[in-house]
């Protein structure tokens, strides 16, 4: 269900989004639900791992293979 919201910004920034609108051959209206979308999008995006308390940590044990002195570290 979409709501309408009503907000200020300055005439400059009017004029900004009617450029860039016209630019992509699109309203201003769909221009700043994209902005929107885009911004809640990113927000999300920086959010911290969750972590769930019931959940036990998973132990990994690798093995050292019997060759790896082998392996010799080139400067």
């Amino acid at each position: 269900m979409e709501k309408t919201i009503n907000f200020r910004i300055s005439e400059e920034n009017k004029l900004e989004l009617q450029f860039i609108a016209e630019e992509k051959e699109i309203k201003v209206s769909h221009l700043v639900r994209e902005i929107i979308n885009d911004f809640i999008e990113d927000y999300y995006e920086d959010e911290s791992p969750v972590y769930l308390d019931n959940i036990e940590p998973i132990e990994v044990f690798l093995e050292i293979p019997s060759d790896h002195h082998q392996y010799k570290k080139i400067d």
